[in-house]
């Protein structure tokens, strides 16, 4: 995971562009960039605003909407219910380390994953990381998963959304 968040402006058009890459990007490229372990930070281009928080709303709703979802309704219902009245803090806090704890668990699947391989023989495959095919795997499913998610994270964005904005669109 990279430490420095890659800033993204969205302008008054809705479009995205990434700073970093200096091109034009959709919500769906936001969303991978974030998959693959960037952090994002997303700012109206004309007042500096920060709004990344609701870009990365935006991402999970669509996801929720139309891939397969995540959240269950009582969930979502528990949510809401906590997010009015004091716990809240105290729930934010729990499911930030709820979730870094998931993610640390891909370490321990690719140690058992790598330890599978060498028990059975497998682990001198020439040049070849021995967690290659895992992380294929692994790739492949983010592949299909990205791939059921809205129409509306893979608008395509103009060439340069800068000569946009100046134009008042």
């Amino acid at each position: 995971m990279t430490a420095e968040p890659r800033i993204i402006k969205k302008y008054a058009n809705r479009r995205l562009y990434d700073t970093g890459s200096s091109q034009s990007i959709t919500l769906q490229d936001v969303r991978d960039l974030v998959g693959t372990g960037h952090h994002v930070q997303v700012v109206e281009a004309k007042t500096g605003r920060d709004v990344t928080r609701s870009v990365l709303l935006q991402i999970v709703a669509d996801q929720e909407l139309l891939g397969r979802p995540v959240l269950s309704n009582e969930f979502l219902e528990s949510m809401i219910r906590v997010s009015s009245n004091p716990m809240r803090d105290l729930t934010r806090g729990y499911l930030e380390r709820v979730m870094t704890h998931i993610e640390s668990q891909q370490d321990s699947v690719e140690r058992a994953w790598a330890s599978t391989l060498k028990s059975s023989g497998l682990e001198d495959l020439g040049n070849v990381s021995p967690l290659a095919p895992f992380r294929q795997f692994q790739k492949k499913m983010f592949e299909l998963w990205s791939a059921a998610l809205t129409p509306s994270l893979r608008d395509d964005p103009p060439a340069d959304p800068e000569e946009e904005e100046k134009r008042g669109s």
